[in-house]
């Protein structure tokens, strides 16, 4: 629900930055678990429980794309005031405007090939224009509401949660030997090297750039803890991409490894939330 005016007094600038870079980034890491689900359905891996999860990150990203632009209380939000952000938030919106009914259409058991071929093309299209409006939202509330490097850390770290995300979907597609929205083996290790990039960064900071290194130990245990599950996890897709034949089990594993990383690494990006 948008923010009444009162409530919204209670949100200063400084949390409406942090939350807003923190739930900006969260709906980049929607546009692929949101995929990663719909694919499982696809390959018929527990449909029920994947077409059930499918349509919570729908509604999240449905509640957290209005609440971008005009404001939410709960969710510690002011309405949007700057145009540039309010355009590209139309963007995103018009791309998920196909996208959602295109998932939901999957969730429901609908395998026929036009909403797949949405899914699996308007996925990364919406991932490529919501990160350029995370990459905006960092620009526009670091430069003056919060530190830029603490706007560029919780940036990195939410991107973190997409990665995790968009890692086990790229395994399902290239499972399925579905080639496009992702599903090559030079794909899903590109994407396991920007994570291992980025955790690096994260675990040591890095000046060049502008990453704060862990500013308290309860952070920098949680990061360790992310690093271990990011671990077995890439392990386990390695293993995919020797034999994509593996068994149904390993395919829950694969899901239930990616999420236990995304669980982790949420926890990371709400303590950097809330310096």
């Amino acid at each position: 629900m948008p923010t009444h005016s009162a409530e919204a007094q209670e949100i200063t600038p400084e949390t409406d930055a942090r939350n807003r870079i923190n739930y900006s980034g969260r709906q980049r890491m929607l546009t692929q678990q949101i995929a990663r689900n719909a694919c499982f359905v696809m390959a018929d891996i527990e449909p029920e429980r994947f077409a059930a999860k499918a349509e919570t990150a729908a509604q999240q990203f449905d509640t957290a794309l209005v609440a971008l632009r005009d404001g939410d209380a709960e969710l510690g939000l002011l309405a949007e005031t700057n145009d540039e952000v309010l355009k590209d938030l139309e963007a995103v919106e018009t791309l998920w405007s196909t996208l959602g009914p295109a998932v939901r259409q999957i969730a429901a058991g609908d395998l026929h090939s036009v909403p797949m071929l949405q899914m699996i093309r308007l996925n990364l299209q919406t991932l490529t224009e919501m990160h350029e409006t995370v990459l905006l939202i960092q620009s526009v509330y670091g430069d003056g509401s919060i530190p830029a490097n603490l706007a560029r850390t919780i940036n990195l770290a939410g991107r973190q949660r997409m990665l995790s995300q968009k890692a086990s979907k790229e395994v399902c597609l290239y499972v399925l030997g579905i080639s496009g929205g992702g599903g090559k083996i030079a794909e899903i290790d590109a994407t396991i090297g920007a994570f291992d990039r980025a955790m690096a960064e994260l675990l040591e900071g890095s000046k060049k750039q502008g990453i704060l290194a862990p500013p308290n130990r309860q952070i920098k245990k949680q990061l360790e803890r992310t690093e271990k599950a990011w671990r077995m996890f890439k392990t386990l897709m390695i293993e995919f991409e020797k034999n994509p034949d593996l068994p149904a089990g390993e395919r829950v594993r694969l899901a239930n490894l990616s999420d236990q990383v995304l669980l982790e690494m949420d926890l990371a990006v709400r303590m950097y939330s809330e310096l």
